[in-house]
């Protein structure tokens, strides 16, 4: 495959892919078809999402950019509130993503075949076109958690809050590994301080995914 010119994909662009078909904006696709990165929460799924696509030319849309544009209409969220935006956000995900022919899509996802609550659903991700190709970061629980305790996000994610139910969650979904139900790379994302040498391996396994699943 020869090279590919890269795009500069952030969250100014996610509305601008979402509404302008893929060819109209000049961006020279170098694959078709769908990355979805999974992982746990703090596990470098949007560090390596975002420079993921960036190598790949394909778009990135990322569930907590449109999460957090809902949260600017209020001046205080609470956990209820939390979690009917997040809800509301992982639908405006799915009707985005469903207008691309291939991108690059983070989220923490509902696990599959478990009964619960909490996640993006995954269900409509069998609509998109083909091939998909899930990137998981595995992660030690323990560093996942460092990380979470210690990032610094929008407050409307309630971080602080949500850190001794979601600390409690971490060793059982790490447990439960990829999703499953597409070809899967597997990343050790524990250690970030090679990422630049971390992106090269997943870019070039994504690449060899995506040509196996065509």
């Amino acid at each position: 495959m020869g090279q590919a010119r890269k795009a500069q994909v952030g969250k100014g662009d996610v509305a601008r892919f979402a509404s302008e078909a893929d060819g109209a904006i000049g961006l020279r696709m170098s694959v078709t078809g769908f990355v979805i990165v999974s992982g746990l929460p703090a596990s470098g799924k949007t560090a390596l999402g975002r420079a993921v696509a960036e190598r790949l030319a394909i778009p990135f849309l990322d569930k907590d950019d449109f999460l957090e544009k809902r949260f600017a209409a209020f001046s205080e969220i609470d956990a209820d509130l939390r979690q009917r935006l997040s809800r509301e956000s992982d639908t405006e995900l799915a009707s985005n993503a469903a207008k691309l022919s291939a991108g690059v899509l983070v989220s923490f996802w509902r696990p599959r075949g478990e009964a619960v609550s909490y996640g993006t659903p995954t269900d409509w991700i069998a609509d998109l076109p083909e091939p998909v190709v899930e990137l998981h970061c595995r992660c030690r629980p323990d560093i996942a958690r460092e990380r979470f305790a210690a990032r610094m996000r929008h407050p409307g994610h309630n971080d602080a809050t949500r850190l001794t139910t979601l600390g409690q969650q971490f060793e059982e979904l790490a447990g439960l590994g990829p999703l499953g139900g597409w070809p899967c790379v597997e990343l050790e994302t524990s250690d970030l301080s090679g990422f630049d040498a971390l992106v090269d391996v997943a870019s070039d396994r994504l690449r060899n995914a995506f040509a196996d699943a065509s």
